[in-house]
């Protein structure tokens, strides 16, 4: 749920800021400081959204393990500890953002090989690395616990079915946050790396060289973006228990809205008629 605020707060804030775009051509002071600003705020609920998941994933690990010191770990007390010291982490770790992050040409961008390195990093194959470690080990916990439940349930069907349906929308929700995350996080930091590379190595490239790396470049950010979405349409194709519940918030939300509008209704008809009373008084 923290993952999904936040990734909503990303998706609210990038597309205000891609929407509306910053004329930097001026090179004004103001233009710097909201080139710089936008670009710390931007890393700060990026990077956050990436470690939820990869805490999620952890978490899913901790709930399967057959070692119940390991599920002991699997609080609300500290996924909140986590979470809040996740956004302190963040907010301090990307302080080099603003200092590297400036306006070139008219464009707002970050030059470097530090940059292209912690986009490497903390983009790519942190996140990815931990997702399909923990993801496996995940999945491999499933699996014993099934073996050594199963038999056991030899005699009742019903229970046996519901076993293998919960076991089967958990996998399918921890391969889904792996494959997504690695499908649309992997060519941004690579054709960073790329462009940063053959900065220094092709001292002379040709128009459309660059043309090709930029428009490369603006796909796998595209994707990088569309990452914070795609995991709730994933879920939603590929768990029914995530549909049940998905369709329970709506009701649910949609039962809060009709029921509270006939009472303020109501509450203001009396105010209306009162008014006139003390008027016509």
């Amino acid at each position: 749920m923290s993952a999904a605020v936040v990734n909503f707060i990303f998706l609210t804030i990038n597309a205000y800021f891609q929407i509306f775009p910053f004329d930097y051509s001026t090179g004004t002071t103001g233009s710097i400081i909201f080139c710089k600003v936008s670009a710390y705020i931007l890393n700060i609920f990026g990077q956050l959204a990436k470690t939820l998941l990869v805490f999620a994933c952890i978490d899913r690990f901790l709930i399967t393990s057959d070692r119940a010191s390991f599920r002991a770990f699997s609080t609300i007390k500290r996924a909140k500890y986590l979470v809040f010291l996740s956004c302190i982490f963040w907010s301090v770790l990307p302080l080099h953002v603003p200092i590297m992050r400036t306006v070139v040409n008219g464009r707002c961008g970050a030059s470097g090989i530090y940059s292209t390195i912690f986009a490497l990093i903390f983009v790519c194959l942190y996140p990815s690395m931990t997702l399909i470690i923990f993801g496996s080990l995940a999945y491999y916990n499933l699996k014993k616990l099934q073996n050594r439940v199963h038999p056991l349930l030899q005699n009742t069907n019903n229970q046996n079915n519901t076993f293998q349906r919960r076991d089967r929308n958990l996998l399918i929700i921890v391969f889904s946050e792996v494959f997504t995350y690695i499908i649309t996080s992997i060519l941004y930091p690579v054709i960073l790396l790329e462009t940063t590379i053959t900065q220094y190595v092709v001292l002379h490239k040709s128009a459309q060289y660059s043309q090709i790396e930029s428009f490369i470049l603006t796909i796998g950010y595209l994707l990088l973006f569309s990452n914070s979405a795609i995991p709730f349409y994933s879920y939603y194709i590929g768990s029914k228990s995530f549909q049940r519940d998905v369709k329970k918030l709506i009701i649910s939300i949609y039962q809060k809205i009709t029921k509270q509008l006939p009472s303020e209704n109501v509450s203001t008809t009396n105010r209306i008629l009162i008014t006139q009373r003390d008027i016509h008084i």
